[in-house]
């Protein structure tokens, strides 16, 4: 754009009326002395650059209106700028300015004046002969007052002070009488003077995060108030002047220390929003429903158990949230449905009556002949029950214990073999109790790898997938071992529970302190570096953290004499009180006739027409006249919901092709998964001849391709579940749950023959990697190939089904792709357009665990090929697919991953460097990308693009703009208007800004593309703050397709 004086300027340049020079992907020190050829230029953007004075021709722009310098570093206020008479709306936000020159006055029309985060520690009196702002933002400086001055700027709207370091209310400000919003949060403000009832026309006032501990009662004055924010505060308490505020609209107190719900809120009978976030609320008064305006009603993060049936009748609610509360009425899993679900339940509370019930599910695990059939049974009988050799459970055996009459039990004893591991997620509550059973009198603490066979294993094994489930240890066959023994058993596995624990958390500490370490080793140019190991390190705080305590007390038992059977009987009775739920009788009578369908009825699943008649069987005629068909069916589901969750049945809600089958009989389930997935070939080809009338033949064949590429036929799956008495829509219910639980995926030999669909299990495989791979994979890289790799460590041992759901996973992707496809026990490979995969899981010999000394597993995912983008998408691809299943299977496993170098690879060296794999977890915009990485055991550098995806190479500004027609096209007008609400809460936005999208023409009800773009194209010129308070609205509003087009 450099032009000569003597040049004549372009015809497209006189046109030019906005010039966008903001520095989001290079970076300028200065503006072009020529700039004033533009002359009809009315928008200037000149955001996140490295200005820090202004040309004297930019005084020459007689149209210029706005000008955006956000984000430079401007030291002294440009004069220059006091000039532009015609300037309406001036940004100079993040800058280091301190002051402000007289000559600023000159801006007679200036509207909007943004200040924030500059260097003013006085109020610039220069600022009060601006008697035409409107909008005046000084949000984070460190003013502490207001001259009294201020009263001059009469048509002043809106003013920000929030994160200054007021200690006092300014008194000037209460000048301002014609001031609408003024905002002072994050300050240490602790009280309010009367004088603020001068302010007439306040209508939104933000007061969050300061010191107030009692409710400033001048506030009560403000009776045209229509927002107030006090989060963040020390209030217990609200004065009964507060009803006064008649105009009162929206209110804000989160994060303070309420004890009771404040009744006297309950006369703010024009309020439509309450937030009482993290508090300490006990109930929920019955004058709730005085609130006949109140739309959204947030409370979650407080003690609540119940809430009043009487809330059902609130018609203008439609947002009410009640997360994280110990729920009694209605339960937790019932609130966690919404709102809808919620008034559906206090319905039916009013309808029927209202019992109180305690069922829990108790899950005996442990390795096989540890007693787990004999005391489930004396528990359930009431007396000594002995199980014979003959009746020890083969996989799974369910009964009921009704301990008294509010309280009931639904047992599960599943068999200890191998198999059977791989389902125990499938049917265990995270809200029941875990009894790792083990033999006493076999027991030997001396003898090595007891504990870890018997205990150790089954605990990593429970808090890996269930970290918050409560467990306890039982020692069988009392009976048979003298007292002395027995203490001396019980004390070693005590050492030893102590051992393991102590264990687990040096782990963690020596994973924390190679982080702590590699921090301090890291540069400042290194940010993504510097970001991953801190990523790290807060991933293994929390995985720490959501473990809970094993329940010390060993309980010893003998099935055989009863004795210890009531102390244990009384822990499971004190446990089960304190899960008490109150539910609506014909919910307690639905649970009975499912129950009662699971052991006198003979079908193996239920349909949904079964399920109707049993769930409506005892449903008051009142509740049926009133509801329509559909709202029954939501009941149904509202029903369904409740006892997966409890562990009566095993119901998929989110699945279409499930959610009509509800299997209530658990221990089919795992007949046709020991059936199907046994290792047992004899056994197989025996019930294959036998079913399909074959020969040894055609058995052998059909064994080979089940054992050698884990292929089992459509026909072959009937035959297999054949024992069971499946019926064919039964078998294919079971089939589709397999699916579901990336078990198997689903492939078809011949297209034109939908017969030969037959369904692949990587657990069966027993192959090794086949030869020909040598030639396809070879060990080394080949010449003008890079390899990336990544490696995800597991200590002490890989969970069982971890690899092969993965390597189900990936068929989403490759059989879609039509790909070359070549499994093995521990592998897969596959050819990719542009690239290949390896996967692999293996021990790692070379590397052991630093605590234990043990080797560890490790997963890896290797792409080789040329093209780095296609290579990076498959990685990225293979990564948030591992990460995906780990975090819904796994959620407590302890795991370490790291991306390898690729140099290091090419090289073949024997310990390469790894580099945290957290940067895979980086959000795009939040770190930025060096151009070379030192590979710390070769000693080179290395091109960035080795070690970093290419997404973090964009910006998210660049990121935006790639993808604002798909965000344009998929953000309803609801959703925006949320988070154009939470965007002004945060204070990322003006309310001008705001405005300025909402006044936008809407494409329907629902779509809004053009106030979108408006609104996309705001945030590109704000703070990286602006895209992580995006990615969390998406998060929040469950938009995750877009969340992952934008991280």
């Amino acid at each position: 754009m450099q032009l000569s004086p003597q040049s004549k300027t372009p015809d497209t340049v006189l046109e030019w009326k906005y010039i966008y020079l903001d520095g989001i992907t290079r970076k300028t020190d200065n503006l072009l002395e020529s700039i004033d050829k533009c002359r009809n230029v009315e928008n200037i953007s000149a955001s996140s650059n490295m200005l820090s004075s202004l040309p004297q021709s930019i005084s020459n722009l007689p149209h210029l209106t706005e000008l955006n310098l956000y984000n430079n570093i401007f030291t002294a206020f440009p004069i220059v700028l006091c000039g532009l008479t015609n300037l309406k709306v001036l940004c100079l936000s993040g800058n280091l300015l301190s002051d402000i020159p007289v000559d600023i006055s000159r801006l007679k029309v200036l509207g909007i004046f943004y200040l924030n985060h500059n260097a003013f520690t006085t109020f610039p009196i220069a600022l009060c002969g601006l008697t035409n702002l409107v909008e005046l933002y000084l949000s984070g400086n460190q003013l502490s007052d207001i001259p009294v001055d201020i009263i001059r700027m009469e048509e002043l709207s809106i003013f920000t002070l929030e994160s200054n370091a007021f200690t006092t209310f300014p008194i000037a400000l209460c000048g301002l009488t014609n001031l609408r919003k003024l905002y002072l949060s994050d300050n240490q403000l602790s009280d309010i003077p009367e004088d603020i009832t001068r302010m007439k026309g306040l209508r939104i006032f933000r007061l969050s995060n300061n010191a107030f501990t009692t409710f400033p009662k001048a506030l009560c004055g403000l009776t045209n108030l229509v927002e107030l924010y006090l989060a963040d505060n020390q209030l217990s308490d609200i004065p009964v002047d507060i009803t006064r505020m008649e105009g009162l609209r929206i209110f804000w107190l989160n994060n303070n220390i309420f004890t009771t719900f404040p009744i006297i809120l309950c006369g703010l009978t024009n309020l439509m929003h309450l937030y009482l976030v993290n508090n300490q609320l006990s109930d929920i008064p019955v004058d709730i429903t005085r609130l006949i305006k109140l739309e959204k009603l947030i409370l979650y993060y407080n003690n609540i158990t119940h809430l009043p049936p009487q809330m059902r009748s609130m018609e203008s609610l439609t947002d009410l949230d009640v997360a994280y509360n110990p729920l009694v009425q209605p339960p937790k899993d019932i609130a966690s449905r919404g709102l809808d679900a919620i008034k559906r339940y206090l319905d039916a509370l009013a309808d029927t009556k209202a019992i109180q019930s305690s069922r829990i599910q108790i899950n005996f695990l442990g390795e096989t002949e540890a007693g787990k059939t004999s005391i489930s049974r004396t528990l359930q009988l009431g007396t000594s029950a002995l199980t014979k050799m003959a009746d020890r459970t083969r996989v799974v055996e369910q009964g009921t214990w009704e301990a008294d009459e509010d309280i009931g039990f639904n047992i599960n004893d599943f068999g200890g073999h191998d198999v059977y591991k791989i389902g125990h997620p499938i049917f265990i509550s995270n809200r029941g109790l875990v009894l790792i059973t083990f033999n006493l009198s076999t027991y030997d603490p001396e003898k090595e790898g007891h504990y870890q066979l018997h205990i150790g294993d089954w605990i990593d094994k429970v808090q890996a997938q269930m970290p918050g489930i409560q467990i306890a240890l039982i020692g069988t066959h009392l009976d048979r071992v003298s007292t002395p023994h027995v203490e001396r058993k019980c004390s070693a596995i005590t050492r030893q529970l102590e051992d393991h624990a102590n264990e687990k958390k040096k782990w963690y500490q020596a994973q924390k302190e190679t982080c702590e370490n590699k921090l301090k080793e890291i540069t400042e140019a290194q940010e993504s570096l510097h970001q991953a190991y801190q990523s790290k390190a807060a991933h293994l705080q929390t995985l720490y953290g959501q473990i809970k305590p094993i329940n010390w007390h060993i309980f010893k038992v003998s099935s055989e004499t009863y004795e210890g059977v009531p102390e244990l009987r009384d822990y499971l009775v004190s446990f089960a009180r304190t899960s008490a739920e109150v539910l609506p009788g014909m919910w307690v009578d639905a649970a009975k006739n499912i129950c009662t369908k699971k052991i006198e009825g003979s079908e193996n699943t239920l349909g949904w027409e079964v399920i109707e008649d049993l769930i409506l069987l005892n449903a008051p005629i009142p509740w049926r006249e009133k509801n329509s068909r559909e709202e029954k069916d939501r009941m149904i589901c509202d029903i369904l919901t409740f006892l997966a969750h409890r562990g009566d049945i095993i119901w998929f809600d989110r699945c279409p092709s499930l959610m009509k089958v509800v299997f209530h009989k658990q221990e089919v389930l795992v007949n046709v998964l020991k059936a199907v997935l046994t290792h047992d070939q004899g056994e197989v080809s025996q019930k294959l001849q036998k079913s399909m009338k074959i020969t040894r033949r055609k058995a052998l064949i059909i064994e080979e391709e089940i054992f050698s590429r884990g292929i089992v036929s459509k026909q072959a799956m009937s035959c297999l579940c054949e024992p069971f008495k499946l019926s064919t829509t039964e078998v294919d219910a079971m089939t589709e749950l397999m699916k579901k639980l990336k078990l198997c995926y689903q492939v078809q030999e011949d297209e034109s023959l939908p017969s030969n669909t037959s369904f692949h299990f990587p657990w069966l495989l027993t192959e090794e990697r086949q030869p020909e791979l040598d030639t396809k994979w070879p060990s080394k890289v080949p010449p003008d190939t890079t390899q990336l790799t990544l490696q995800v460590f597991v200590p002490y041992r890989c969970p069982d089904g971890l690899y092969e759901k993965f390597s189900v996973h990936q068929h989403k992707h490759l059989g879609l792709l039509k790909t070359l496809r070549m499994d093995w026990k521990d592998g897969v490979y596959a050819e990719l357009e542009g690239c290949k995969m390896q996967v692999t899981r293996e021990q790692n010999q070379t590397n052991p665990d630093a605590v234990s000394q043990d080797p560890d597993w490790v997963i890896s995912i290797a792409v080789r090929g040329s093209r780095l983008l296609d290579m990076w998408r498959v990685l990225t691809q293979g990564h948030s697919d591992l990460m995906d299943i780990i975090n819904e299977d796994w959620p407590g496993l302890s795991y370490d991953k790291y991306l390898v170098c690729p140099h290091c690879v090419s090289e073949d060296s024997e310990h390469p460097t790894l580099f945290p794999g957290e940067i895979l977890d980086q959000v795009i915009g939040n770190s930025s990308k060096p151009r070379q990485v030192p590979c710390v055991n070769t000693g080179v550098s290395i091109p960035a693009d080795l070690v970093y995806p290419p997404h973090l190479a964009m910006s998210w500004q660049e990121v935006l703009l790639k993808e604002n027609p798909k965000l344009c096209e998929n953000i309803t007008e609801p959703c925006l208007l949320d988070m154009l609400n939470m965007f002004l809460q945060e204070g990322i936005i003006t309310d001008r800004e705001a405005e300025t999208v909402k006044t936008e023409p809407s494409t329907d009800r629902v779509k809004c593309p053009k106030k979108v773009a408006v609104f996309l194209d705001i945030l590109i010129k704000k703070c990286d703050g602006a895209h992580v308070t995006l990615c969390q609205c998406l998060q929040e509003q469950g938009q995750t397709d877009l969340l992952e087009l934008i991280q």
